[in-house]
């Protein structure tokens, strides 16, 4: 499911012509695609977690550093992107 995920968006942002070209890292760690994407969708998807501003707690799910002030809106610029 994992490796389908990746597949389909690396080709999903290729053709809109935006290819990924590096993962991108938040606070000094690489980003894993797949697992951010499942946080936002466990928390009820990007809409919800956007409305009910839980961009602070996918980072937390995710590990973060506790005292970044920066990491919600860090946290969703990444996965907009």
């Amino acid at each position: 499911e994992e490796e389908a995920f990746l597949v389909s968006l690396y080709k999903f942002m290729k053709e809109r012509r935006t290819p990924i070209e590096r993962i991108p890292h938040l606070g000094f760690k690489q980003i894993n695609l797949w697992k951010i994407y499942k946080a936002v969708e466990k928390l009820g998807a990007y809409e919800l977690v956007t409305g009910r501003r839980l961009w602070k707690n996918v980072y937390d799910e995710r590990g973060g550093s506790p005292g970044s002030t920066s990491a919600a809106t860090c946290t969703r610029r990444h996965y907009e992107r």
